[in-house]
């Protein structure tokens, strides 16, 4: 028997053409299609095995794409491990809505309906932004030390911190040119990426969508999880079903947490840590999470990748 596991699942950005294209061949993962469709669209299997990249990476399509793709590879990895324990789940971003399933907190049905309100409320708040907005990824040392940088221009925020020294900022795209143009010319220990997205989640431009997920909310049961959720929006485990729904509507607007969110998960006692996607990604991230003051991995922790291909038999 194996030792229990925290199990994670990514957020918006690990959409690609054709991802689940092998998947839905396993019998485990067709059936939570089945089950999805209704509330995500006739169009889901299609949009995650033939849409091409530019039209998958629009907001409507990527949430609901990554999503099924969660809830696949989870159905199929525990039809092939029945004796599969967790101790854990943990989301970025989206991939919250997966780990509550994950931890008996939700349906599949009621993610589904939940996903679709999420990835439409996100999709509509784009079409209203005045001006370009995006994402920019950044990596540096220590990603606290930016914080007096970037409330030097009002126009950025951090939107995501994930790992000792990498996160996201967002705002107008002006603005994060601008950052960056001022961390080239003065030498600033920072690289920056902008990224292809239709906004800068998890800032104050979504804010519209809080009200909008908390109605959604009111139709989805949520029950208390039989593992801990550790949440990005808190960055805390959480276990009270309206506590859940709180954050949940208000995770569009704040800042995702998910290196405190691991954190809070190694706090309980968690240790082995497990992904299983088309490629994953999060769970790549712990080695640059669990460190101790000088440097070195913590004691005990182990990761595991899933791949599709480890999925079929």
């Amino acid at each position: 028997m194996t030792s229990p596991s925290c199990i994670l699942f990514a957020g918006q950005s690990v959409q690609e053409s054709g991802m689940c294209r092998d998947l839905w061949g396993i019998p485990a993962a067709r059936e939570v299609l089945e089950r999805l469709v209704p509330s995500l669209g006739d169009d889901l299997e299609a949009v995650t095995t033939t849409m091409p990249g530019p039209e998958l990476s629009l907001t409507f399509n990527a949430q609901r794409a990554i999503h099924a793709h969660h809830l696949g590879h989870l159905f199929a990895y525990r039809a092939l491990h029945p004796d599969l324990e967790l101790d854990g789940a943990i989301g970025h971003s989206v991939g919250v809505v997966a780990a509550l399933v994950a931890a008996g907190a939700m349906t599949v049905e009621g993610s589904a309906a939940f996903v679709r309100a999420r990835a439409q409320a996100f999709a509509d708040a784009c079409k209203g932004f005045d001006a370009p907005m995006g994402l920019a990824a950044v990596s540096t040392d220590f990603l606290p030390d930016l914080a007096d940088r970037v409330d030097a221009f009002p126009g950025v925020s951090l939107a995501l911190h994930n790992t000792i020294g990498r996160g996201t900022l967002g705002g107008r795209m002006a603005d994060l040119t601008a950052f960056a143009a001022a961390a080239a010319a003065e030498g600033w220990p920072v690289k920056l990426r902008l990224l292809e997205v239709e906004g800068p989640y998890h800032t104050e431009a979504f804010a519209g969508c809080e009200a909008v997920l908390a109605a959604a909310l009111r139709d989805v049961e949520i029950r208390p999880p039989e593992v801990p959720v550790f949440m990005g929006t808190s960055g805390r485990r959480e276990t009270e079903p309206e506590e859940i729904k709180r954050l949940l509507a208000a995770q569009p607007r704040a800042l995702e947490r998910h290196f405190d969110a691991v954190w809070a998960a190694y706090d309980h006692g968690c240790r082995s840590f497990l992904e299983v996607a088309f490629r994953p990604q999060p769970v790549t991230w712990i080695r640059d999470q669990l460190q101790d003051e000088d440097g070195e991995p913590m004691p005990g922790v182990t990761t595991t990748a899933v791949r599709t291909a480890d999925l079929l038999t």
